[in-house]
Protein backbone atom coordinates (compact mmCIF):
# COMPACT_ATOMS: atom_id res chain seq x y z
CA UNK A 1 0.00 0.00 0.00
CA UNK A 2 2.72 2.67 0.72
CA UNK A 3 4.14 1.72 -2.70
CA UNK A 4 0.73 3.19 -4.15
CA UNK A 5 0.91 5.92 -2.06
CA UNK A 6 4.34 6.89 -3.07
CA UNK A 7 3.52 6.66 -6.53
CA UNK A 8 0.40 9.01 -5.80
CA UNK A 9 2.31 11.83 -4.74
CA UNK A 10 5.02 11.51 -7.39
CA UNK A 11 3.47 13.67 -9.92
CA UNK A 12 3.59 16.31 -7.34
CA UNK A 13 7.59 17.16 -7.83
CA UNK A 14 7.30 16.66 -11.55
CA UNK A 15 7.45 20.18 -13.55
CA UNK A 16 5.66 20.21 -17.29
CA UNK A 17 6.72 23.87 -18.72
CA UNK A 18 5.90 23.38 -22.64
CA UNK A 19 8.59 26.22 -23.35
CA UNK A 20 11.33 24.13 -21.00
CA UNK A 21 10.56 21.05 -22.60
CA UNK A 22 13.39 18.42 -23.30
CA UNK A 23 15.26 19.03 -25.91
CA UNK A 24 14.22 22.45 -27.21
CA UNK A 25 16.20 25.92 -27.19
CA UNK A 26 14.31 26.73 -24.50
CA UNK A 27 15.32 24.03 -21.88
CA UNK A 28 19.23 24.85 -23.17
CA UNK A 29 18.50 28.35 -22.73
CA UNK A 30 17.40 27.43 -18.89
CA UNK A 31 20.17 25.55 -17.97
CA UNK A 32 22.29 28.10 -19.17
CA UNK A 33 20.27 30.94 -17.16
CA UNK A 34 20.86 28.59 -13.96
CA UNK A 35 24.19 28.06 -14.72
CA UNK A 36 24.88 31.46 -14.69
CA UNK A 37 22.90 31.98 -11.84
CA UNK A 38 24.71 29.43 -9.44
CA UNK A 39 27.89 30.96 -10.88
CA UNK A 40 26.78 34.64 -9.95
CA UNK A 41 25.78 33.33 -6.87
CA UNK A 42 28.70 31.59 -5.29
CA UNK A 43 31.07 34.11 -6.42
CA UNK A 44 28.73 37.05 -4.64
CA UNK A 45 28.87 34.23 -1.44
CA UNK A 46 32.55 33.66 -1.95
CA UNK A 47 33.77 35.80 1.02
CA UNK A 48 31.33 34.45 3.54
CA UNK A 49 31.66 30.80 2.74
CA UNK A 50 35.02 29.21 1.64
CA UNK A 51 35.56 25.29 1.00
CA UNK A 52 32.67 24.84 -1.03
CA UNK A 53 33.40 25.04 -4.52
CA UNK A 54 30.24 23.52 -6.08
CA UNK A 55 27.79 24.21 -2.96
CA UNK A 56 25.27 26.30 -5.87
CA UNK A 57 26.08 24.29 -8.77
CA UNK A 58 24.19 20.80 -7.69
CA UNK A 59 20.94 22.11 -7.05
CA UNK A 60 21.20 24.35 -10.27
CA UNK A 61 21.79 20.77 -12.04
CA UNK A 62 18.91 18.95 -10.51
CA UNK A 63 16.52 21.95 -11.19
CA UNK A 64 17.49 22.30 -14.77
CA UNK A 65 17.36 18.42 -14.92
CA UNK A 66 14.02 17.78 -13.10
CA UNK A 67 12.13 20.55 -15.68
CA UNK A 68 14.14 20.16 -18.90
CA UNK A 69 15.33 16.96 -18.98
CA UNK A 70 18.70 14.53 -19.73
CA UNK A 71 20.58 16.80 -22.59
CA UNK A 72 20.22 19.94 -20.61
CA UNK A 73 20.45 18.41 -17.43
CA UNK A 74 24.39 17.16 -19.02
CA UNK A 75 24.93 20.80 -20.41
CA UNK A 76 24.46 22.83 -17.28
CA UNK A 77 26.69 20.29 -15.47
CA UNK A 78 29.24 20.51 -18.08
CA UNK A 79 28.50 24.66 -17.79
CA UNK A 80 28.80 24.56 -13.73
CA UNK A 81 31.73 22.73 -13.99
CA UNK A 82 33.34 24.78 -16.46
CA UNK A 83 32.29 28.21 -14.37
CA UNK A 84 33.75 26.90 -11.03
CA UNK A 85 36.87 25.43 -12.42
CA UNK A 86 37.46 29.04 -14.24
CA UNK A 87 36.13 31.26 -11.09
CA UNK A 88 36.67 29.01 -8.00
CA UNK A 89 39.48 26.74 -8.66
CA UNK A 90 42.48 28.14 -7.90
CA UNK A 91 44.71 30.18 -9.78
CA UNK A 92 41.43 31.88 -10.58
CA UNK A 93 40.09 33.12 -14.12
CA UNK A 94 42.30 29.95 -15.33
CA UNK A 95 41.36 26.52 -16.03
CA UNK A 96 45.15 25.70 -15.31
CA UNK A 97 44.94 23.43 -12.12
CA UNK A 98 48.37 23.59 -10.17
CA UNK A 99 47.37 19.90 -8.02
CA UNK A 100 46.15 16.94 -8.46
CA UNK A 101 43.07 17.33 -6.27
CA UNK A 102 41.75 19.94 -7.88
CA UNK A 103 41.08 18.28 -11.32
CA UNK A 104 40.14 15.13 -9.16
CA UNK A 105 37.58 17.61 -7.28
CA UNK A 106 36.19 18.78 -10.24
CA UNK A 107 36.15 15.56 -12.25
CA UNK A 108 33.78 13.94 -9.38
CA UNK A 109 31.88 16.81 -9.37
CA UNK A 110 31.26 16.48 -13.19
CA UNK A 111 30.31 12.74 -12.78
CA UNK A 112 28.22 12.93 -9.98
CA UNK A 113 26.06 15.72 -11.60
CA UNK A 114 25.96 13.54 -14.65
CA UNK A 115 24.46 10.51 -12.53
CA UNK A 116 22.16 12.83 -10.89
CA UNK A 117 20.85 14.05 -14.39
CA UNK A 118 20.25 10.56 -15.25
CA UNK A 119 18.50 9.81 -12.07
CA UNK A 120 16.23 12.52 -12.18
CA UNK A 121 15.55 11.65 -15.77
CA UNK A 122 14.71 8.65 -14.96
CA UNK A 123 12.34 9.81 -12.39
CA UNK A 124 10.95 12.45 -14.77
CA UNK A 125 10.01 9.59 -17.63
CA UNK A 126 8.49 7.54 -14.56
CA UNK A 127 6.18 10.19 -13.91
CA UNK A 128 5.04 10.74 -17.72
CA UNK A 129 4.61 6.90 -18.19
CA UNK A 130 2.70 6.84 -15.16
CA UNK A 131 0.68 9.72 -15.75
CA UNK A 132 -0.30 8.41 -19.14
CA UNK A 133 -1.14 5.22 -18.16
CA UNK A 134 -2.86 6.91 -15.71
CA UNK A 135 -5.36 9.12 -18.70
CA UNK A 136 -5.50 5.59 -20.57
CA UNK A 137 -7.19 4.27 -17.67
CA UNK A 138 -9.58 7.06 -16.62
CA UNK A 139 -10.68 6.95 -20.56
CA UNK A 140 -11.14 3.67 -20.73
CA UNK A 141 -13.43 3.51 -17.84
CA UNK A 142 -14.72 6.26 -18.72
CA UNK A 143 -15.97 4.69 -21.77
CA UNK A 144 -17.03 1.58 -19.81
CA UNK A 145 -18.91 3.40 -17.45
CA UNK A 146 -20.62 4.82 -20.15
CA UNK A 147 -21.42 1.95 -22.56
CA UNK A 148 -22.38 0.05 -19.09
CA UNK A 149 -25.03 2.25 -18.86
CA UNK A 150 -26.38 2.84 -22.10
CA UNK A 151 -26.84 -1.44 -21.65
CA UNK A 152 -28.47 -0.90 -18.70
CA UNK A 153 -30.94 1.78 -19.71
CA UNK A 154 -32.13 -0.79 -22.59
Amino acid sequence: MSLLRGMLRLPLIYIYVPALRPGTVGAYAFAFLCAAIATALRIAIDPYIVGSTFMTAYPAVVIVSLISGFGAGVFCAALTTAAAAFFMVSPRFSFYMTHLGEVVTVLMFFLVSVVNVILISGLRFAVERYQESQQRLEAWSGSSSTARATSLAS
